[in-house]
């Protein structure tokens, strides 16, 4: 008879969950490289900005109008990197909770097969007595057997001892 864990439909179901909440860990880390990637597009675009209206203005070539909506350009990359930031520590505050509950899922799955593993040690241990406990009987027989054989021999070896002899 095979080892048999009684929960494991329990510990089946744990794996499956730890597994959902590493998928919804990926899925934020993805998230977040993907933020901090726009925020680095963001800045290098602030910073070419930066120079081409230092550079207008160095040679005085830019008109007003295009002055004032490269402010506006500027200011409208500093907001969008200040949202993105903020969208970053949201995210990084989610990522925290998601990898504290994965955590949580994995010790509640690695405490499910320690029991799995005790239980089997202690089946295996208990098939290992009884197979000895077999093995001890059977050589229990044998031996009586083998009393039983010389016994009757003895007997056979009186008896033809005692048989009178013409």
């Amino acid at each position: 008879m095979a080892f048999r864990f009684a929960l494991e439909t329990v510990l089946r179901l744990r794996r499956s969950l730890e597994d959902e909440e590493r998928l919804r860990l990926q899925t934020l880390l993805a998230r977040r490289a993907s933020l901090e990637n726009e925020v680095r597009d963001t800045g290098q675009a602030q910073v070419a900005l930066k120079v081409a209206l230092n550079h207008g203005l160095q040679q005085a070539s830019l008109p007003g109008s295009e002055l004032q909506f490269g402010a506006h350009k500027l200011r409208a990359c500093e907001l969008h990197t200040a949202r993105l930031k903020a969208a970053a520590s949201t995210l990084g505050q989610q990522i925290e909770r998601q990898q504290s509950l994965l955590l949580r899922r994995r010790v509640e799955r690695k405490v499910l097969e320690q029991l799995r593993d005790r239980q089997r040690a202690r089946y295996e241990c208990e098939v290992a007595r009884r197979e000895q406990a077999q093995i001890e009987e059977l050589d229990l027989l044998r031996r009586a057997m083998r009393r039983e054989q010389f016994s009757n021999r003895q007997l056979a070896v009186s008896i033809w001892h005692l048989a009178p002899r013409n």
